[in-house]
């Protein structure tokens, strides 16, 4: 009984993380980019794709690639920190993942002018 405990604890420890990262599975609605980071989706919620920035959708699947208005990559998650490498690019991405749910996901951009990316999940038919 005694060495189950731990084997409880690391599954459980597995098992949520394996969580969060499908939380961001799916794909997601581009509603509108904001200065600064918000972290919370309550006074965002009633906001519909009326952005001057377009739209555009945005799809994570679970074997860690993403496609996002015709390109494509792949993304990794570290902590709190979303990586993403266009498979055309040098760089990685980096976005903070401030907020994200069955319904919202919020990514922050730190570099250059701080800004928070405000995404809703597309509905599965």
């Amino acid at each position: 009984m005694f060495k189950l405990r731990p084997i409880l604890f690391y599954s459980i420890l597995l098992l949520t993380a394996s969580c969060s990262s499908n939380k961001l599975s799916g794909s997601w609605e581009f509603i509108d980019i904001y200065d600064g980071e918000i972290r919370q989706t309550d006074t965002l919620k009633t906001k519909t794709n009326n952005s001057r920035y377009g739209t555009g959708i945005l799809t994570f699947y679970q074997n860690k690639t993403f496609s996002s208005m015709g390109n494509s990559g792949t993304y990794q998650m570290e902590n709190n920190l979303l990586k993403m490498k266009y498979s055309d690019a040098e760089d990685t991405t980096t976005m903070k993942i401030s907020n994200v749910s069955k319904d919202y996901l919020l990514l922050f951009s730190m570099t250059g002018s701080p800004k928070t990316w405000f995404y809703k999940k597309v509905k599965e038919k």
